[in-house]
C-alpha cells in the first residue's frame, strides 16, 4: 500500500512535468464527505440518503445526477441540500417534542387534615422542533421534484393526578389539572428552491400536542363533605408556522405547486368528573381548543410557469369535553353541577407576509383557517332523593376563523386568479345535560 506522502510526491512531479511541456494536467477531484449522520446506497437512478442528525450550518449535503430519495430528521436542517439534476424526493422535518410528565396522585385525608389532598397538575409537552433554519437551503435543482417540509410535532402534556378522598367529614381533594399540549415546530426558516421542472413543494407546520386529561376529584369522607372538584382538562397545543418571517419558498421555472400550511391546533382534552359527597363536586371544564399555526410570515413566490400557489392558516382544535358532576352519597345529597365545555381554538392566519404567483398565468389562493367547535358541556351529577340533579354544564364558545390574509398577495405578472379568504369559524358547544335522582344512592 503506498504512503499518503508518496501519493502526493508522484502527483506533484506529473503536474510539474505538464508544466514543463506546456499543459497543465487537472489534480484528481476528491469527493466531499456527508454530514456527519447520513448515510447513502444506490437505488437505481440515483442514490437514497438518510441524515438522521439534522445538517448543520455550513456543511452541504450533495445529491447525483440522478433520481435521489432524501430524509433529514433527528435535528435541525441548517446546512444545505443540494439534489442537482435528476427527479428527485426531498423530506425533511423536525423533531418532536417531549412529552409531559404526569402529576401524581392526592394524599388520602387524615385525622388532623380530614380533606382529602388535591392532586398534582400534569407537566406541559415540550415545544417541535424546527424543520428548516434561516441558514438552511434546499434547492432541488433540475428535474421533476417533490419537496416535503414538516415542523416537528408538540409534545403531549401529562394528566393531572386523581384528587385524594376526604375522611370523616372531610371534602374530597380536586383532581389536578391537565398539562398543555407543547406547541408544534415551525417548517422553515430557510429558503425552499424548485429549480428548474415541474416541482411539487410543501411546507407545513408542525401540529401541537396532545394534553393531558383533567383527573377526577375525590369523594369526601361517609359523614360530611362535598365531592372534590373534577380537574380542568389541559390546553391543546397550539400549531407552529409554516414559513416563519426569514423563510422563502420558490417555484422556479415550470408548472410547479406550493402548497404551504399552518400546523393543526390540538383540540382540549376532557375535564374530570367531579368527586361524590355530601353534595357532588362540579366537574371539571374542558381545556381549550389549540389555536392553528400561521401558513406564512415569510415569502411564498411561484415564479416562472403557470403555477399553482395555495397559502392556508391552521386548524384550530377542537373544545375539550367537561365532566360529569359529582353524585350525591346520602338521601338528601344533591348531584355536583357538570363543567362548561372547552373553547374551540381560533384558526391560523392565512398570510402575513408575501404571496406571489410570478411570471405566468397563475392560480393564488390565500386562506384563513378554519376555527375549532366548543366543547360539550358535562352531565350534572346524579342528587340522591329527594335531593336534586346537578345542572348541566355550559358548552364551549366557538373558536373563530383565521384572517385569510394580513400581508400582501399579488399575482405578478400574466393572467391571473387570486382570491383571499377569511377562515369559517367554528360552533358553540353543546349543553350538558341536567342530573336526575335516585333512590339508591352511594360511590
Amino acid at each position: 500500500m503506498r504512503s499518503t506522502a508518496r501519493t502526493t510526491t508522484a502527483v506533484r512531479a506529473l503536474i510539474g512535468l505538464g508544466v514543463a511541456a506546456g499543459f497543465a494536467l487537472a489534480a484528481p477531484a476528491v469527493a466531499l464527505a456527508d454530514p456527519l449522520g447520513c448515510a447513502r446506497t444506490p437505488n437505481g437512478s440515483g442514490d437514497t440518503i438518510t441524515c438522521t442528525a439534522g445538517i448543520p450550518a455550513g456543511q452541504v449535503l450533495t445529491g447525483t445526477a440522478g433520481g435521489d430519495i432524501v430524509t433529514v430528521t433527528g435535528g435541525v436542517l441548517a446546512g444545505t441540500v443540494d439534489t442537482a439534476g435528476g427527479n428527485d424526493r426531498i423530506q425533511v422535518t423536525g423533531t418532536a417534542g417531549t412529552t409531559g410528565a404526569v402529576g401524581g396522585p392526592g394524599g388520602v385525608g387524615t385525622s388532623t387534615h380530614p380533606a382529602g389532598f388535591a392532586g398534582a397538575a400534569g407537566s406541559a409537552g415540550g415545544v417541535g422542533g424546527l424543520a428548516v433554519a434561516s441558514t438552511g437551503v434546499i434547492n432541488a435543482g433540475d428535474g421533476t421534484d417533490v419537496v416535503t417540509v414538516t415542523g416537528g410535532a408538540g409534545g403531549a402534556g401529562g394528566s393531572g393526578g386523581t384528587g385524594g378522598t376526604g375522611i370523616l367529614g372531610g371534602a374530597g381533594g380536586a383532581g389536578g389539572v391537565g398539562g398543555a399540549g407543547g406547541a408544534g415546530g415551525l417548517g422553515s426558516f430557510g429558503s425552499v428552491q424548485g429549480g428548474l421542472g415541474m416541482d411539487t413543494l410543501t411546507v407545513t407546520g408542525g401540529a401541537g400536542g396532545t394534553s393531558g386529561l383533567g383527573s377526577a376529584g375525590g369523594a369526601s369522607g361517609p359523614s360530611a363533605g362535598t365531592g372534590g372538584v373534577g380537574g380542568v382538562g389541559g390546553a391543546g397545543g397550539v400549531g407552529g408556522i409554516a414559513v416563519g418571517s426569514s423563510g422563502t419558498v420558490s417555484g422556479g421555472d415550470a408548472i410547479d405547486t406550493i402548497t404551504v400550511t399552518g400546523g393543526v391546533g390540538a383540540p382540549g382534552r376532557a375535564g374530570g368528573l367531579g368527586g361524590c359527597g355530601h353534595g357532588g363536586g362540579a366537574g371539571g371544564f374542558g381545556g381549550v381548543g389549540g389555536a392553528g399555526g400561521i401558513g406564512s410570515s415569510g415569502t411564498v413566490n411561484g415564479d416562472a410557469g403557470n403555477d399553482i400557489v395555495k397559502v392556508v392558516g391552521g386548524l384550530g382544535g377542537l373544545g375539550g369535553a367537561a365532566g360529569k358532576g359529582g353524585n350525591g352519597m346520602d338521601p338528601g345529597q344533591i348531584g355536583g353541577a357538570g363543567g362548561g365545555g372547552g373553547a374551540g381554538g381560533a384558526g391560523g392566519v392565512g398570510n402575513s407576509g408575501s404571496v406571489s404567483g410570478g411570471l405566468g398565468d397563475d392560480s393564488v389562493t390565500v386562506t384563513g383557517g378554519k376555527g375549532g367547535y366548543g366543547g360539550t358541556g358535562g352531565t350534572g351529577g346524579t342528587g340522591c332523593q329527594p335531593g336534586a340533579g346537578g345542572a348541566g354544564g355550559a358548552g364551549g364558545t366557538l373558536g373563530a376563523g383565521g384572517v385569510g390574509s394580513s400581508g400582501t398577495v399579488v399575482g405578478g405578472g400574466g393572467t391571473d386568479t387570486i382570491a383571499t379568504t377569511n377562515g369559517v369559524s367554528g360552533g358553540n358547544g353543546v349543553i350538558g345535560i341536567a342530573g336526575g335522582n335516585v333512590l339508591t344512592c352511594g360511590c
